[in-house]
């Protein structure tokens, strides 16, 4: 039996563990706070502006009055979920999960009545698919520079919408292996407003690849396991990596073995480690940046790939720039929405300690490790008297290993929604819904 097949079989006929509510509740809150928060980025409004007046649907976009057809309203409403890049990332997949999951499980959810435990159980089924996928094709898949959000995030969100939308074992293994034509996205493209447009392609494809499957197209089900196929051209082909798949799968759920890290700033989650390095010196300097004179930022070469831009010109590079995250967070404390729309990176202080920090990329210890606990973040500040403050960090704040306070993500749909902490406690009933896309639309349009 293909990889295909087995996948298919496991999102079609899986009983989650009831355990996962707990991580896929808040996990869906903060999506659609991140959705909320993006809704008038950049990229949002040019993917609406281009793809609305090309028809209506049933399915909402969040933060507007526009109803699109199922595909479109998951892309769109993706690419604003990932516009500023503070929604959560998971391992071993790497990827951003949600921002694709919930978008076109929201839409499939508007083509037929679903509860929220239903859309509860597809979402696990998405995560999971994208999670052991991840672990067969390693780390190495990312490295190669392939946008993994975009890559397994389409696969998973073609298995977790074909177990929504009820299709059969048969069809289920079509729409994953339709969903592998279109399932790409490289990191090349980050700084970008292709970076968020990918998972909403991501997003899109999930809900098309089912339709299609659901009509009765067909798809070659070893392109999954394939060498010339998705396994072999993507990654290293390791056949016995892809046949421990079906063994893994729920034995225990990915997301309770792995969980998700929720993201307390908007930036690339490679820069967090250094920043939250930053916070504790920071503190030791009583947020007197004056007197610095030198900074020096050790990172994972791999890291230091993703992180192009030294000195941003615009909003979409400063998200992936250690030196003005880094500074941010030495200067203020944090990094908000609010900083990026002011455009923070050209205040005179941030760009005085963009030019003094050097960035030392070196070779990975152990290069299967996302996140290598014997190979923390390192930062070092000198200031104008000699004196050198240093820090480390081998997880980022809101990683399993160190997560946020249990309140901080109820305080972060406050602040980036504007909408207040109550209503964020009231929709985390969401799985108890009779109708989930009658809930969505009442408490978050």
């Amino acid at each position: 039996m293909n990889t295909a097949r087995h996948l298919a079989r496991f999102a079609i006929t899986s009983r989650p563990d009831p355990a996962v509510e707990a991580v896929a509740a808040p996990a869906i809150l903060d999506c659609i706070a991140c959705i909320l928060a993006g809704v008038d980025s950049p990229a949002a409004s040019r993917s609406r502006a281009a793809l609305a007046p090309l028809g209506s649907g049933p399915v909402p976009v969040l933060g507007t009055a526009l109803t699109l057809p199922a595909p479109t309203a998951a892309l769109v409403n993706a690419v604003a979920g990932h516009a500023w890049d503070m929604d959560d990332w998971e391992e071993p997949g790497n990827t951003h999960p949600t921002v694709v999951l919930f978008p076109a499980l929201m839409a499939a959810a508007h083509l037929r009545p679903v509860t929220g435990a239903e859309l509860l159980a597809a979402y696990a089924v998405g995560i999971e698919v994208i999670m052991r996928l991840g672990q067969a094709l390693t780390l190495d898949h990312y490295k190669r520079g392939f946008h993994a959000t975009a890559t397994l995030g389409a696969i998973g969100a073609a298995a977790a919408v074909a177990r929504l939308l009820g299709l059969s074992e048969d069809q289920a293994e079509h729409a994953l292996a339709l969903s592998i034509s279109q399932a790409m996205g490289y990191t090349a493209q980050f700084g970008s407003t292709a970076k968020p447009l990918q998972a909403g392609f991501a997003a899109r494809t999930g809900v098309e690849a089912a339709l299609l499957a659901r009509a009765g197209a067909t798809a070659q089900p070893h392109v999954l396991d394939d060498k010339r196929g998705f396994a072999g051209l993507l990654a290293p082909h390791d056949a016995a990596r892809l046949a421990a798949i079906p063994d893994r799968l729920g034995a225990p759920w990915g997301l309770l073995h792995y969980g998700l890290a929720f993201k307390p700033w908007p930036s690339c989650g490679y820069t967090h480690r250094l920043m939250t390095a930053a916070a504790e010196i920071r503190d030791r300097l009583n947020g007197e940046t004056a007197g610095i004179v030198a900074i020096r930022a050790s990172l994972p070469d791999f890291h230091h790939a993703i992180l192009p831009f030294h000195q941003p010109r615009n909003q979409a590079e400063a998200l992936f720039s250690a030196p003005a995250s880094v500074a941010r967070m030495l200067v203020s404390g944090g990094l908000t929405l609010a900083d990026g729309a002011a455009a923070f990176w050209t205040e005179p202080e941030i760009r005085r300690l963009i030019a003094l920090t050097v960035l030392v990329p070196e070779p990975a210890r152990d290069p299967s490790l996302n996140f290598d606990p014997e190979q923390p973040d390192r930062l070092q500040v000198t200031l104008s008297d000699g004196l050198e403050l240093s820090a480390s960090c081998a997880y980022p704040l809101g990683a399993p290993q160190n997560p946020m306070p249990p309140d901080h993500l109820a305080a972060k749909w406050h602040e980036i929604t504007g909408r207040p902490v109550s209503q964020y406690h009231a929709m985390l009933r969401w799985p108890q819904a009779a109708d989930i896309a009658a809930f969505l639309r009442q408490e978050a349009g």
